[in-house]
């Protein structure tokens, strides 16, 4: 994991550090003595974790937490006033100073499954197309998708189900928004779900609902790679 620790005091810094190489989540820590100093290296680049002391100059542990989305973060304070504000900005866990190795090493274990499920959800994410249909947001599961079309001003869009949608926009557009994976584009008006091909001719691939998508001259290549 990439650690960052927040923490003004040089002991207590150097224990957690010590804590944390113990557990085996020494590879890469980067410490941090002032709120300004831990905030601009957040921002410039995310860590996997954050563990942060609330009291600080520059800028305290609150303001930070107010500041933060979607990272795990650890508070570590002697005063324990600031835990129900903390929970409320959804910190992974409060370490009330002084801690144990082993309350550490729960918090750790917290952290770790706060990434999985960030992991997971960004997967599932990832896995889903949103489409504006008839004023609405729709949202279609990349893996049922057969094949997409550009029609004029739209795309057609065909899914396993023998349904098929319409959205305003270009080919393009959309195309950013799948994945490299497991869509190709195959024709100038037509992206294919790879997993989803159940032939491949000189002139045009198969689907597996039986339509066949023409291959174009410039995009033969994409074809050899299949």
């Amino acid at each position: 994991m990439k650690i960052y620790i927040a923490e003004d005091e040089p002991l207590a810094a150097a224990k957690l550090k010590l804590f944390l190489e113990k557990l085996g989540e020494g590879g890469d820590i980067s410490t941090y003595g002032d709120g300004i100093a831990a905030w601009a290296a957040i921002d410039r680049e995310r860590p996997d974790v954050l563990f942060l002391d609330i009291q600080m100059p520059g800028l305290n542990g609150m303001q930070i937490l107010a500041r933060l989305r979607d990272l795990p973060v650890v508070v570590t304070s002697a005063f324990d006033q600031y835990a129900i504000d903390s929970f409320s900005l959804n910190v992974t866990d409060y370490l009330l100073k002084p801690y144990t190795i082993d309350r550490l090493r729960l918090a750790v274990d917290k952290v770790r499954k706060a990434i999985r499920l960030q992991q997971i959800e960004r997967e599932s994410t990832a896995r889903q197309l949103t489409l504006r249909i008839d004023g609405r947001n729709e949202i279609v599961r990349q893996e049922e998708i057969l094949y997409l079309e550009a029609v004029k001003d739209y795309v057609r869009i065909v899914t396993a189900d023998r349904q098929q949608r319409r959205t305003l926009g270009t080919l393009s557009s959309i195309e950013s928004q799948l994945s490299a994976d497991d869509f190709v584009r195959v024709h100038r008006s037509f992206i294919v779900n790879r997993q989803r091909i159940s032939g491949i001719g000189a002139h045009s691939v198969t689907m597996a609902d039986g339509a066949a998508i023409p291959i174009g001259r410039k995009y033969k290549e994409n074809i050899e790679k299949i």
